[in-house]
């Protein structure tokens, strides 16, 4: 009997793509140290992928050291060698450098689809085209994670059905040793249990190395909250053995109903928040507190909930991209909410989507102060606020001012997205808005 493959719910992605888009060309800055707010323009280092293959969709640096910098880039839809397998995507391994634009791809997993015994009888265990392996893609030290949030993986049930638990694989050693990590494919399946958890749907690493991972549809879509050591997981690692589970693992348990549909873990972040010199976990919750959106910020030792932010506006998908840094540079670490689908009203008084961007500076443990004004967008359906990165100092005043907010305009040409560039003042801080 063939597997019964449900489609997993896009999980209220308020475009087509929940970060940035460019299939076909990446464009970076070669210059490593620019003077006040010029990233080099004139002479950027140039990536291409595969077409069609969403080359781009996730990015990161490679620091194995001060002396070598690389760039990992996701692309989702990518063909590989893997046999039998449709669009199982790829991640690419670009050195970055002068004259450099040549991208490789890291084989994570060379093998197709894999095979279980059940009743003497071979079973296709698992289904990996389509499953969007680097929409995901973080890195720490020489370790790499990378994740395929569609991944699906055969139940136990007398009926076979196909579970979308998402998986994860680390690659650890300069390439040398690899892993999968699938903590979500376990025998709690279907919508009540993990079989839709999507994990790695959203991932980070902490400063000490533990993966932490967000998996928005577990348990009817309230969705959860991973965490486990790399060094870990890399040592529980056996091939052709379904791992589900690694020690000291932690994970967010099921809660009462009404947290159902409210996607926790839909974006993933981490800082110390609590003063005890360890990283704590954050996670974005968009549909909670009656759809105006929730962050959660959890104790990264035991993952109690410690404090909650809510959104201001039903539907704006508050939560919907973190990120933290210090923005002003007095040892603490702060926080930064997107809800791209924040709306105004126009000139023309219709409600339109342009989105919104809130700054929490910590003033001590547990202590985030909400910075007014708030960071709106002005384009309509320009959904600002869409994707969020730290860029360090960028004007060399001694503050980690430099954030770029990279958004996602309504008109499209071609292969390219346009952008709006600002500048505001936050506190002593500057923040580039895109």
């Amino acid at each position: 009997m063939g597997l019964i493959r449900f489609s997993p719910l896009i999980l209220g992605a308020p475009t087509p793509l929940r970060t940035l888009l460019c299939s076909f060309a990446l464009l970076l800055c070669w210059q490593p140290l620019c003077q006040t707010f010029n990233l080099d323009v004139e002479s950027p280092a140039v990536y291409s992928g595969p077409d069609g293959s969403y080359f781009g969709y996730a990015v990161d640096f490679y620091l194995v050291d001060s002396a070598s910098v690389s760039v990992l880039i996701g692309a989702p839809k990518a063909n590989t060698s893997q046999p039998n397998i449709t669009e199982g995507g790829s991640v690419f391994y670009c050195p970055w450098g002068l004259g450099q634009s040549e991208c490789h791809d890291i084989e994570f997993d060379a093998e197709g689809d894999r095979t279980v015994l059940i009743n003497d009888t071979d079973h296709k265990a698992e289904v990996k085209s389509h499953q969007w392996f680097g929409a995901t893609v973080r890195s720490h030290g020489d370790t790499i994670l990378a994740c395929a949030p569609l991944y699906s993986w055969r139940t136990k049930k007398d009926v076979p059905q196909s579970d979308v638990t998402g998986t994860c694989y680390l690659s650890a050693q300069n390439f040398t040793k690899f892993a999968e990590y699938a903590p979500c494919r376990t025998e709690v399946t279907g919508h009540g249990g993990q079989g839709y958890c999507q994990g790695g749907f959203s991932a980070d690493f902490t400063t000490d190395g533990k993966v932490v991972l967000g998996g928005p549809g577990s348990y009817f879509w309230q969705g959860q909250v991973i965490s486990a050591d790399k060094d870990k997981i890399i040592e529980a690692y056996y091939p052709g053995y379904f791992m589900q589970s690694v020690v000291g693992q932690l994970e967010t348990k099921q809660t009462a109903i009404k947290h159902d549909d409210n996607y926790q873990g839909y974006s993933i972040a981490v800082g110390d928040f609590s003063g005890d010199k360890l990283d704590d976990f954050v996670a974005g919750v968009p549909k909670a507190s009656i759809l105006r959106g929730v962050v959660s910020i959890f104790n990264g030792t035991n993952l109690k909930s410690m404090v909650e932010f809510k959104g201001e506006q039903m539907g704006s998908y508050f939560g919907y991209s973190l990120a933290t840094t210090d923005i002003n540079s007095d040892g603490l670490t702060d926080l930064l909410v997107g809800a791209p689908m924040f709306m105004l009203r126009g000139s023309d008084g219709r409600l339109e989507e342009v989105g919104r961007v809130y700054v929490y500076l910590q003033r001590g443990p547990l202590d985030l102060e909400l910075s007014e004004p708030h960071l709106t967008g002005v384009d309509a359906y320009g959904r600002f606020g869409n994707t969020i990165a730290p860029l360090g100092d960028l004007n060399q005043d001694g503050f980690n001012g430099g954030w770029l907010v990279l958004v996602l305009r309504s008109r499209q040409v071609g292969r390219e997205i346009n952008l709006t560039v600002f500048r505001l003042q936050v506190g002593d801080s500057v923040i580039l808005l895109f």
